[in-house]
């Protein structure tokens, strides 16, 4: 066992009992909770460096699943316990649950609970760390659990009072359909269909759906399909064409080619993500909306992967008139583990359990200064590396930020989450025309349509936003006042929207003292440019050396690192003039500009093909492929209503 590790957030010195909750499948994870408090929480990715690290592996006749031993072992040594210290352990995958047996064979059988189901750990991730007594709790995904009778949950709504959670309402659909026939299964479809995903290894993909949620504005809103969701007055339900879906995304490059150059740049994918995007948050309006109508509720909590997309919380916020609002910074299946520990720490806990409301998502551990002298001193040459206060370090970073400079910030425990709030990010001055180019292209090295975020404090936030709730965690993305579109325009996306992040002097003191030190030297909008701390393809950082390697490799000019600010030799030297310099002209993606009738004709064409009477567009071996997946969706049809 190593020395205990110094924890990011929690002061406490005496731990009851320990609560591990565990993620199996991919974006694993885990969280150790105590008196109700997430005192640690880390994702295997950003220890064993493999995005999303799936944890799954092809054995003969089928798959073999792995706990993210990697993440067990710090959440114990940040500890400075051994498993015999653990309470209870919680594991969960969706789908068949494998994680009991996984977690009854490196635990024993004693400690280990079994949930309920996949969504409702997502449900405590969502409601125990709100602060809220009463409110309204959606989960909603690609899949959740499987039952035995072979129904996946799609989403679920809990109300929750002073006495805990209650079920509200269960959408399950056939096991067959969850390939279309889920809200976050549709968008995930549709985003690997655009081109946005990440090989995990053994023929896995992981899909990217924020890419798609960026790219959805360069379209028209998608008229050029036909209806995908109806939904039912009155009911808490809505009704997907899965069938017709189908046939839309196999007809797209009959009615309108191939296209040429990057996936993402073709019209016809680009309304694609603007016809889901648009589906979806349609879809959430009227569930969220019937239940709020039906309960009463003014507060909002919302966990699962599709409460990452922050486009449409936003519109359920401020649409809907909710007083309260929170989503889990770790809303995607990574939550699972904190969700799984909340809940158990809540029903087999000993004594009442607090609810401690959420206010920072650095949950991971701090690292020591000489742990990070130890990674400096590996990799001096052509190094400047200077020892400061944290007011120099602030006041040191908003001189070069002014100066159109970037810095990458490692500060505390890393963030338990896909956002980097401010403990694994890189910053830069959103004033800079061009500074999201250079980011894109020269920094991250990824699509150049993609948006960044703006950090602004909390007290000035409805200065710059119509926000309409605070959004520590990034999950809301909220109009800019369109005065001030060309004003802050590296963090102004397309559409006159940013992703926000507020913060305030007792949460994120760096970030507040930055942003004052800024508008001091150059005027103008209190907001600071934040992106997280890696490159395309890659984990964010979680360590010193981390992000000394991606700072080497990358066009970043400083690295305030804890106390410690490290300059690339020459930086000072550099100008934005010097960044933007012989850079090429951003690609703008944009969508279709038809009335969908050549795309009606292809689906038509298709559909009969399926009958039994092939096209010289749709035969052969492909189409025979293509009935066995249809067969199954054929019952879900709007346009084409089946006789059963």
């Amino acid at each position: 066992m190593q020395p205990t590790m110094q924890l990011a957030r929690s002061s406490r010195t005496n731990l009851s009992e320990l609560h591990l909750g565990i993620n199996v499948g991919h974006d694993r994870a885990a969280a150790v909770v105590a008196d109700g408090e997430i005192i640690v929480a880390i994702e295997e990715e950003r220890l064993d460096r493999v995005k999303h690290s799936p944890g799954i592996r092809r054995v003969p006749g089928g798959h073999e699943l792995a706990l993210p031993q990697r993440s067990i072992d710090y959440c114990l040594e940040a500890l400075g316990v051994g498993e015999s210290a653990l309470a209870t352990v919680t594991a969960n995958s969706p789908g068949v649950d494998h994680g009991p047996e996984l977690a009854r064979a490196a635990f024993g059988s004693a400690r280990v609970l079994e949930l309920p189901s996949h969504h409702l750990a997502h449900a405590y991730s969502a409601w125990m760390p709100s602060g809220f007594d009463e409110a309204l709790v959606l989960v909603v995904d690609a899949t959740g659990s499987t039952t035995p009778d072979g129904r996946t949950e799609s989403y679920s709504l809990y109300r929750s009072d002073r006495e805990g959670l209650h079920p509200l309402h269960a959408e399950r659909v056939p096991a067959g359909f969850t390939d279309l026939g889920t809200l976050g299964m549709l968008y995930e479809e549709v985003t690997r269909q655009i081109g946005f995903v990440t090989p995990l290894g053994g023929g896995l993909r992981h899909a990217e759906a924020g890419k798609t949620m960026g790219l959805a504005p360069h379209g028209n809103g998608g008229g050029v399909f036909g209806e995908w969701i109806r939904c039912r007055p009155g009911e808490l339900s809505v009704d997907l064409a899965a069938y017709d879906i189908l046939l839309e995304l196999e007809a797209l490059e009959a009615a309108y080619g191939r296209g040429e150059g990057r996936r993402w740049r073709r019209p016809h994918l680009v309304e694609l993500a603007s016809k889901v995007q648009e589906e979806l948050e349609t879809a959430l309006l009227h569930i969220v909306g019937e239940a709020q109508q039906h309960t009463g509720l003014d507060k909002l909590c919302l966990a699962g992967g599709v409460a990452l997309n922050s486009v449409a919380n936003h519109r359920l916020v401020h649409e809907l008139g909710f007083e309260g609002f929170f989503a889990f910074p770790a809303a995607g299946d990574a939550g699972i583990a904190a969700g799984a520990a909340l809940w158990a720490c809540d029903t087999h806990g000993a004594g009442t359990t607090p609810r401690v409301p959420l206010r920072r998502a650095g949950l991971g551990r701090a690292y020591r200064d000489e742990e990070i002298e130890a990674a400096l001193a590996s990799c001096t040459e052509n190094l400047q590396v200077s020892r400061l206060d944290p007011g120099a370090i602030a006041a040191r970073c908003a001189e070069a930020l002014s100066a159109g400079r970037i810095v990458g910030r490692f500060e505390g425990g890393s963030e338990y989450g896909p956002r980097a709030l401010g403990h694994r990010s890189i910053l830069a001055d959103p004033t800079f025309a061009r500074m999201r180019d250079v980011l894109n292209l020269r920094v991250k090295h990824r699509e150049p349509y993609r948006p960044f975020a703006p950090a602004v404090p909390l007290d000035r936030a409805e200065e710059i936003f119509e926000l309409s709730s605070p959004s520590p965690f990034m999950l809301l993305v909220a109009p800019v006042h369109e005065h001030l579109h060309t004003r802050i325009p590296a963090v102004t996306h397309c559409d006159g929207t940013g992703r926000v992040q507020t913060v305030t002097a007792e949460d994120n003191p760096f970030f507040t003292a930055v942003i004052e030190q800024l508008v001091a030297r150059r005027g103008g909008e209190p907001v600071l440019l934040n992106t997280s701390f890696n490159v395309a393809g890659e984990p964010i950082v979680e360590t010193p050396a981390d992000a000394l390697r991606t700072f080497l490799a990358g066009d970043m000019d400083h690295l305030a690192i804890e106390g410690f600010w490290v300059s690339k030799v020459h930086a000072n030297e550099r100008t934005y003039e010097d960044h933007v310099k012989g850079l090429p002209d951003p690609a703008s993606p944009g969508g279709l500009e038809d009335d969908g009738a050549a795309l009606r004709a292809a689906v038509d064409e298709l559909h009969t093909a399926l009958e039994g009477a092939p096209s010289s567009r749709f035969n052969g071996t492909a189409l025979d492929e293509l009935r066995e997946r249809a067969t199954v969706l054929r019952s879900r049809s709007f346009r084409f209503p089946s006789d059963g």
